[in-house]
């Protein structure tokens, strides 16, 4: 990950699912690790395990909500080495009723999902800006992104901690610095079993069946191994990677697609395509969603006016709103064509429309053509991405 040996990383929430497994994965990486909970026992025996294994590595003792507290752990983290990496892993859950939820409840989860991040994001990120290089990494949640029943506490936080990730990610752009996030449904971890027995209590059904409510009520099939997660931050926090990801949301629905299927079909004849697939080849048994042209349309069905990026970024926005809505994801569209009305205006705009591309589509790229016309139907439309998908059946 990095040449420089003595580089740290440092994961809140780290006694055990998401955090224990980022810091087994950024330690089996090559970095120092510190590992910061309010549970000692748990750090300490993470600690011990990661030590016997030849790992660097440290248990600090700290509440993410408290300031002295994490000026403590930046100190006895910079101890170790230098701090290059920041997990913001810890958080904590709650579900009930807005009429129901306490001002304490709400408070307790919007300070331990967004408040600590934003303290430990201000304890390390101007020594990561000094030096001109630094990751970020925030672990949020799909509630991050949605509204959920009955989680409107911990909606709200997670969506506060989204926000802190692109505000920050803004900030730092250009500067070897960048800050991004994991937004996982349920993870087969400690909290979800909690929130499983806590259905089980409500409603008088079986484990089996609380779980498979839960799933459902998110379009889930299948729990999120944390190791996944923690591969998804690794991979954020890279820094070998010529042009990082910054202000990306990364999610992982927990569902089986059909994206992980699409075979790509590249003839060396054509030679090497770049940026995209020549094609891609959809197995049986998915189904074939198409997608109508969509420019940058807002709510009022108006295109307002806006630089080509820009509109891009909306255009795109909505293809994805439509393709969520038919239980896709991005990496389900293997086709994508974009018209523009300007070709010279789109060249000379690549980079920041690769950046809000990737900061949509991840890694991923389907079969794309691009096509200049002189004028689009909706008034003021720059661009307009058509697609075609194949979701799981």
């Amino acid at each position: 990950m990095s040449p420089a040996a003595d580089r740290v990383a440092v994961v809140t929430g780290a006694g055990r699912g998401i955090g224990a497994a980022t810091a087994r994965a950024l330690a089996d990486a090559g970095l120092g690790v510190v590992l910061a909970a309010r549970s000692r026992d748990q750090i300490e025996r993470q600690v011990a395990e990661l030590a016997a294994r030849g790992h660097r590595a440290r248990a600090v003792v700290c509440d993410v909500t408290d300031e002295a507290g994490v000026r403590a752990l930046a100190d006895e983290a910079a101890a170790l080495g230098t701090v290059a990496v920041l997990v913001n892993n810890a958080g904590a859950a709650g579900s009930m009723p807005i009429a129901r939820t306490t001002l304490e409840e709400w408070n307790r989860l919007m300070a331990v999902n967004a408040t600590g991040a934003f303290l430990c994001t201000r304890a390390f990120l101007p020594g990561m800006l000094e030096r001109h290089w630094g990751r970020v990494v925030n672990v949020a949640s799909t509630a991050g992104l949605s509204g959920g029943k009955y989680l409107a506490a911990y909606t709200a936080a997670k969506h506060a901690l989204v926000g802190l990730t692109r505000a920050a990610a803004a900030e730092v752009a250009g500067s070897g610095v960048t800050v991004n996030a994991v937004c996982p449904g349920f993870v087969d971890t400690e909290m979800t079993a909690e929130t499983v027995a806590r259905i089980v209590a409500k409603t008088g059904r079986t484990p089996e069946e609380a779980l498979a409510a839960a799933l459902a009520s998110v379009g889930q099939t299948r729990l999120i191994p944390a190791g996944e997660v923690a591969a998804a931050v690794v991979a954020l926090a890279n820094g070998g990677d010529a042009d990082p990801p910054n202000g990306e949301t990364r999610v992982l629905y927990g569902r089986d697609s059909m994206s992980s299927r699409l075979a790509i079909v590249n003839p060396e004849e054509l030679g090497a395509p770049r940026g995209w697939n020549n094609g891609l080849l959809a197995p049986a048994g998915g189904r074939v969603l198409f997608i109508a042209g969509q420019t940058a349309r807002d709510g009022s069905g108006q295109v307002t006016a806006a630089e080509f990026v820009e509109q891009f970024d909306r255009a795109l926005g909505n293809v994805l709103a439509v393709l969520e809505a038919a239980g896709g994801r991005p990496g389900d569209i293997g086709r994508f064509t974009i018209y523009v009305t300007d070709m010279a205006r789109y060249r000379a705009s690549l980079k920041p429309l690769g950046q809000a591309y990737r900061r949509r589509m991840g890694r991923h790229y389907p079969a794309m053509a691009l096509v200049e016309v002189k004028s689009l139907v909706d008034p003021g439309a720059l661009v307009e991405i058509e697609t075609t998908a194949v979701v799981g059946a």
